[in-house]
């Protein structure tokens, strides 16, 4: 069938086929460009002129080499922004630094603030792009600071060693201290000025990798959703591409993009201008969807598995002529463990001595504002399945919970949401200052005391309750992702927290606990962390 269109009620088949010169476009008889498409439940049709030579025939090499050229130029429009955000960055802050080593140690030669600012940003950037870091579309965030701070320690540390090797022993201290002083504030900066740059290029209809997304029908809009949830990443949906027996009954057709047959793949990726091809194989009780020859020769194409989940560190292998996917065991060795203990230790111990000022406050205000201790000790399953008490700033009134009881029972729609949860948005059991505490996550800085004494981590799985009003379904109706949290210490921050935090289902909250376990590194731990100042900062589903 050699047209697309959106599957309607009554819809019908109105595609023409046109010969002429070797171009393919895609029209559409209501819009005149497919971007300002909205997302309404009504029928778009599209008709699909090839102008050139009839589908079918010796069109596939000059149509691949089209496609290909396309995505070179969409990896330079989309990635020059991200290139100037680097190189900016990293000169700006190379040359603040040296300006201000220039203080208190006298070079005698003036400028090379400058030269080693220019050096260090034009290394950066070569080294980015040789990561895959421009235009890093479609690349997992954790994976996308992996690359760039690793390239950003490579260039300044690249920088400060020849510049080390060449100068005098006088200048020997001015560039040794250049790589302390910068690195620590290029492991901020770099992250939030490309977060910055995406969020601002979402905003241009033409920012973004058109993406045609071939799967069961059913799963269609789930991935839609996905792909529009995330758009600061760089796949934007245009068209959905389903089966020969599945297109008249799809069941795409509310969705508000084309669906077309994926045997039209390429005509479609051209008129689209789509060098991206979302493929998924759907659930796992599904049967595997096969991956048609008309895919193979678009450029880019992303594959799903629920079956065989590749996850976050999967890497390509190659034995003989066949390739394969290399799945590690995330289970972490001695020498990781005692990393993973060095740096809980390190952010709890200075933690706890820069905060304390801000700490004494807190428990002012606590004693002010309600009667009671300051702290509330909850005994929560902490490694290997030890319970132990963890401290946090009281922010509900006593007997917090008997009145919890009470208020579920006398109230359906809170019970509905409890059950939903295990929170809530209007909690009846807080008080004035709790309400502060909690909205800015301040309540949880005493477990930096959990974490100090080898209780819980910084980063881990959310410490759970065993009782029947919390987490006790967490233990009886999930016994796989129980085992493997019983595997690590709970933490602090996690995955939950920088995802959906009180957002999401409980059910939601454990599928990411088990993510983190089976994901585990401590770059994701880097991550996490970093990206908690940004979930704190913005209140990221806090109330």
């Amino acid at each position: 069938m050699k047209h697309g269109q959106m599957l309607g009620k009554n819809s019908s088949p109105r595609g023409i086929v046109m010969a002429s010169e070797g171009s393919v476009v895609l029209t559409q008889e209501r819009f005149s460009d497919t971007s300002s498409v909205p997302l309404v439940n009504e029928r778009h049709l599209y008709r699909v002129e090839a102008q050139g030579v009839p589908l079918g025939s010796d069109v596939e090499e000059p149509m691949a080499r089209r496609l290909a050229d396309l995505s070179l130029r969409q990896s330079l429009l989309f990635g020059f922004p991200l290139m100037l955000a680097d190189f900016g960055v990293m000169w700006a802050t190379i040359f603040m630094v040296t300006q201000v080593q220039s203080l208190w140690l006298t070079l005698p030669y003036t400028g090379v603030g400058a030269t080693v600012a220019s050096l260090a940003a034009s290394l950066l950037v070569l080294i980015a792009h040789g990561s895959g870091l421009y235009p890093a579309i479609g690349m997992a965030s954790v994976v996308e600071f992996r690359n760039l701070v690793k390239a950003s320690g490579i260039s300044v540390l690249a920088c400060s060693s020849i510049a080390c090797i060449t100068v005098t022993q006088g200048d020997f201290l001015y560039y040794a201290s250049l790589g302390m002083i910068s690195l620590p504030m290029l492991l901020f900066l770099l992250p939030s000025a490309r977060f910055i740059v995406r969020s601002f290029m979402t905003r241009f209809s033409w920012w973004g990798a058109p993406t045609l997304i071939y799967t069961q029908p059913e799963q269609a809009r789930y991935l839609v959703g996905q792909l529009r949830g995330m758009a600061e990443r760089g796949l934007k949906p245009v068209g959905i591409l389903v089966a020969p027996g599945q297109y008249w009954d799809s069941g795409c057709k509310d969705i508000g993009y084309p669906v077309f047959d994926v045997r039209d793949a390429m005509t479609c990726a051209i008129g689209l201008k789509s060098t991206w091809v979302l493929i998924s194989e759907g659930s796992e009780s599904e049967a595997s969807l096969e991956i048609p020859a008309t895919l193979e020769l678009i450029p880019n194409r992303i594959v799903l598995s629920q079956k065989n989940p590749v996850g976050l560190w999967g890497e390509r292998q190659c034995i003989g002529l066949s390739g394969g996917v290399r799945l590690q065991s995330r289970c972490p060795d001695t020498f990781r463990c005692m990393v993973k203990r060095a740096f809980d230790l390190f952010v709890s111990g200075s933690a706890l001595v820069f905060l304390s000022p801000f700490l004494l406050a807190i428990t002012l205000l606590i004693r002010i504002g309600s009667p009671g201790p300051v702290f509330y000790g909850q005994t929560r399953v902490g490694r290997f399945g030890k319970s132990f008490t963890a401290w946090k700033f009281r922010t509900m009134r006593v007997n917090a919970d008997q009145y919890l009881e009470e208020c579920l029972r006398n109230n359906k729609e809170l019970r509905a949401e409890w059950d939903a949860t295990h929170k809530l948005k209007r909690d009846p059991r807080v008080t004035w200052v709790g309400r502060f505490l909690r909205k800015t996550s301040l309540d949880e800085l005493p477990q930096l005391w959990n974490i100090l004494i080898g209780q819980m981590s910084v980063v881990g799985p959310r410490p759970i309750v065993d009782s029947e009003t919390y987490d006790r379904s967490y233990i009886v109706d999930f016994p796989n992702a129980f085992a493997a949290y019983k595997t690590v210490r709970p933490g602090l921050t996690g995955m939950w927290q920088i995802s959906c935090r009180n957002r999401g289902t409980y059910e939601m909250r454990i599928y990411w606990d088990v993510y983190y376990i089976q994901n585990w590194s401590l770059w994701l731990d880097l991550y996490i962390t970093l990206r908690t100042v940004r979930t704190v900062f913005l209140r990221e589903g806090a109330y």
